[in-house]
């Protein structure tokens, strides 16, 4: 029990409920419609009928001491700062893995050929990486000699949008008889391609 003073006659004291353990731990993270943003608890002292907690945003590092009754912290919902280990490792593992991967093509600029069973030719290379692939507007027209292997262009390049996750749908014209026959391979490997 804790005695706090009441306004309202001279030396009117009233004897108010109050729990000797504080409801907050210093680390734990504090949400709700009190708050504008995730708080975190630096410091938590009694006062009255109350708690003053000192807490700082998340976002914005502010600090602010704000008093909390048992009514406000009702509404908080209170995330505990202390580490689990508990979770299912080989979950997380392929979470970093696909995460990695997802982010490879920052680290790794010719990431769409080291996953390809292709070899480029340096002009090709030349092509795809230096020229459309740093231009802003992501539309090209391939054309170029017979022989001079736009295939292999067009196929880096729309690996490499994929794996950026830049692209959407491509349109791919070819000669008749190449549709027929050698199509089928690139037809599988996506669904949202154009044809003519």
């Amino acid at each position: 029990m804790a005695v706090a003073d009441r306004p309202g006659g001279v030396g009117s004291r009233t004897t108010v409920p109050f729990s000797d353990a504080p409801p907050l731990q210093p680390g734990q993270r504090l949400t709700g419609p009190l708050f504008d943003e995730p708080m975190r608890v630096e410091t938590v002292r009694p006062q009255g009928g109350a708690w003053v907690a000192g807490l700082v945003g998340t976002r914005s590092e502010r600090f602010r001491s704000v008093a909390l009754a048992e009514a406000d912290l009702a509404q908080l919902t209170i995330a505990d700062s202390a580490l689990s280990y508990d979770g299912d490792a080989a979950l997380l593992r392929l979470g970093i893995q696909a995460w990695s991967l997802g982010i490879a093509y920052e680290f790794d600029p010719y990431f769409a050929l080291s996953i390809s069973r292709v070899d480029p030719l340096p002009h090709q290379l030349e092509a795809v990486y230096e020229h459309l692939l740093k231009l802003p507007s992501v539309r090209f027209l391939l054309a170029d000699d017979a022989g001079a292997g736009k295939t292999i262009m067009a196929g880096l390049l729309i690996r490499e949008l994929k794996l950026r996750g830049w692209w959407s749908a491509f349109w791919w014209c070819v000669r008749p008889t190449w549709r027929s026959s050698g199509s089928a391979n690139s037809r599988k490997s996506s669904t949202r391609s154009f044809w003519c």
